[in-house]
């Protein structure tokens, strides 16, 4: 036994929809490792400053330090940047594919839907078809009035 093309269709359009879903579950999961990544390298960062770090036992020390704020406080302006700037690139390239794969999905399922309208029309028996062309005046008729 065979299926109607329209079946075949079908069926077509709901693999492609299975297999645009399973890529942009790859993208999703791929970013969110990259993003877990930048955490973890912000955090080990951010811990082994903090270890650095000690207090300063007399006022000449801590005097040295309050000087020399602003060299630490640009590195970590500087790291801070680069972590939101990696951030930023990862979630752009995930947004950027999924609207590629979006559209590509969505162009193609409309082709799909059309193909599969368009042959579900032919099998339509020709007396269906004449009855909807009778109708269509009754109903202009009534838009009319």
């Amino acid at each position: 036994m065979t299926n109607p093309p329209s079946m075949q269709n079908f069926a077509n359009t709901a693999n492609s929809s299975l297999k645009t879903f399973q890529s942009l579950a790859e993208i999703m999961l791929s970013a969110s490792e990259q993003l877990v990544a930048l955490n973890v390298d912000a955090a080990r960062s951010f811990c082994a400053f903090a270890a650095s770090q000690t207090l300063p036992t007399n006022t000449e020390e801590l005097r040295d330090r309050v000087t020399g704020k602003g060299n630490t406080q640009n590195q970590g302006f500087e790291q801070a940047s680069e972590y939101l700037r990696n951030v930023n690139e990862v979630c752009l390239r995930a947004q950027s594919e999924v609207a590629e794969i979006s559209t590509r999905h969505l162009n193609e399922f409309s082709n799909s839907m059309s193909s599969l309208l368009g042959e579900v029309a032919k099998m339509t028996p020709a007396t269906a078809l004449g009855k909807l062309s009778a109708a269509e005046p009754v109903q202009e008729k009534r838009k009319a009035a």
